[in-house]
């Protein structure tokens, strides 16, 4: 099949002869994704072809959203491209946490939740993962302990406590996503994080917080004076 690629457009219309010309920042959204997918259709351009891409994910926020990197209806957009928009998706988010590491204070909620909220955000599935602190609660760094489908709790103190002790934590904070969007803990949340805390203290390796990500806000334990901690 003929594919129309970024050198079959006419003179002056490719977004990499525009880029040349006038900057990268003047490009499209949909122009920067063809500058890196590179061809489209037989009967579509690579631009109009990630005209529709962006619209299909409603706008770049889309690519966030590891669902919509599964698989497509969109001609032109296949499993190489879909693959080639996971890299960018995982980059950016990358980006966005090298840029906000410095930031990051772990003894406080709402910028934890600044910090990962990308990285939790649209999961189809529960993910648990555990911050490892130092003696001054500053990052060591993260690590996934556990996946899990949309409806099914996989925390597990065994496997966060040994993964606090290998990684040499001196505290950690545990940290999970509500598929649903909304982050009120269940009652298992709030028995499992109850368990984890009192381990902790007797183990003198302490759970400094336990924050359940949502769609668009957070819920953190050590916020609620009225927790059943």
């Amino acid at each position: 099949m003929e594919h129309r690629k970024m050198k079959s457009l006419p003179a002056g219309e490719s977004p990499d002869e525009k880029a040349g010309r006038y900057g990268i920042s003047t490009l499209s959204n949909a122009e920067l994704l063809a500058v890196i997918l590179r061809s489209g259709t037989k009967d579509a351009s690579v631009v109009h072809t990630c005209y529709r891409l962006l619209e299909h994910m409603h706008g770049l926020s889309g690519l966030l959203n590891p669902e919509n990197l599964q698989k497509s209806d969109i001609p032109g957009i296949g499993r190489v491209k879909l693959l080639q928009l996971s890299a960018v998706s995982e980059l950016s988010k990358r980006l966005s946490e090298e840029r906000s590491v410095n930031r990051l204070n772990c003894s406080d909620p709402e910028s934890v939740y600044a910090y990962y909220k990308d990285r939790f955000r649209h999961l189809p599935q529960e993910e648990v993962r555990i911050l490892l602190l130092d003696t001054h609660l500053k990052r060591i760094r993260d690590i996934l302990v556990n996946r899990g489908t949309v409806n099914r709790s996989l925390i597990s103190p065994k496997d966060i406590f040994r993964t606090a002790v290998t990684g040499g934590a001196a505290a950690f904070l545990l940290m999970h996503n509500h598929p649903s969007g909304d982050p009120l803990p269940s009652d298992d949340d709030i028995r499992i994080t109850k368990r984890i805390r009192e381990l902790g203290e007797m183990m003198e390796l302490p759970m400094v917080d336990h924050i359940i990500f949502g769609e668009d806000r957070y819920y953190s334990f050590s916020e609620q004076e009225n927790t059943t901690l």
